[in-house]
């Protein structure tokens, strides 16, 4: 008599994902926690586009004027004069001060010192101006207008 020895089916294990899901999250989390998210820029501003300007990495600390002049820092409506306070005028370097405000701007010679201007294309220059006169007066030397990429 010749006995064999009943084959055993293979147990399929199913394949468990959740361990993959966790990672997924806590990458995710970790992500929005340790990124630095701009400021929305205004929905009712529309920048003026360039096709030949360098490309810059956006400015996440500009101030938006609106058509109507309406100035907005970080979602909020501000005055002329409460814009020159959030933004005071770099120390020079030859002071020997190291300026440092809240808002990063600092006197070391970098792009933190440069003031960035996000203004409507439809603003005209005779609102334009007397806000970049402003922050000339109040020591701003390097202003930059931001504008978006693309034609049409």
């Amino acid at each position: 008599m010749h006995l064999t020895k009943a084959r055993q089916k293979k147990r399929v294990m199913p394949e468990n994902t959740i361990p993959l899901i966790n990672i997924v999250f806590l990458m995710l989390i970790f992500f929005l926690i340790a990124g630095t998210v701009a400021p929305p820029v205004s929905s009712k501003l529309k920048p003026p586009k360039s096709e030949e300007l360098p490309l810059m990495p956006p400015a996440g600390n500009a101030v938006e004027i609106l058509s109507d002049g309406t100035l907005i820092h970080r979602g909020q409506t501000l005055t002329l004069e409460e814009i020159l306070m959030r933004f005071p005028a770099p120390v020079l370097a030859e002071t020997g001060l190291q300026a440092q405000s809240k808002e990063g701007f600092g006197a070391d010679g970098n792009a933190q010192d440069v003031l960035h201007i996000l203004a409507d294309k439809k603003l005209s220059t005779s609102k334009l101006m007397p806000v970049l006169q402003a922050f000339r007066a109040h020591g701003h030397k390097a202003i930059r207008l931001v504008t978006i990429r693309g034609g049409n």
